[in-house]
């Protein structure tokens, strides 16, 4: 639901107001505290950075885009972070793609020591998402992205 609410209206451009922000914050907020949806406005993020580097709105490389700096950008990512101190789902299915998104997420605000934290929970398990966004090959985006954040680069 989220990709596809995030591909609506890519030729406008960057919109701190999209749709697909409001829809992952209420499902945030409906859900109960411990609930895994507290990641869900970090993969809203990622999915509209997709669509807009797709349409030439951002740059390609995620390192490059104001897209992951933006106020809103640090609150979500703050609080997900925060979540998942609390609340680190171990034995949740999807908790190694939330943690990548989160860890990309990481990576690309500049928040090394936290992006360190969360690949060392990772291990060498990477999603293809979101490393591979927009258009990457994800496996060196993420070694790259896991290494810098280490120190190992």
């Amino acid at each position: 639901m989220v990709g596809r609410l995030a591909e609506r209206r890519a030729d406008t451009g960057p919109d701190p107001l999209h749709e697909v922000y409001d829809f992952a914050n209420w499902a945030a907020e409906q859900a109960p505290a411990d609930s895994p949806l507290a990641i869900l406005p970090v993969v809203a993020h990622a999915e509209r950075y997709r669509v807009l580097a797709a349409a030439g709105h951002e740059p390609a490389d995620p390192l490059a885009s104001g897209h992951w700096i933006g106020r809103r950008a640090r609150l979500v990512m703050k609080a997900a972070f925060d979540w998942w101190l609390e609340w680190d789902q171990d034995g949740h299915p999807r908790r190694l793609i939330d943690l990548n998104f989160l860890a990309h997420a990481k990576s690309c605000e500049g928040r090394g020591a936290e992006a360190a934290a969360l690949f060392l929970r990772i291990g060498e398990h990477m999603t293809p998402d979101p490393w591979s966004y927009p258009d990457r090959d994800p496996y060196p985006a993420f070694r790259a992205a896991r290494a810098g954040a280490l120190g190992t680069a």
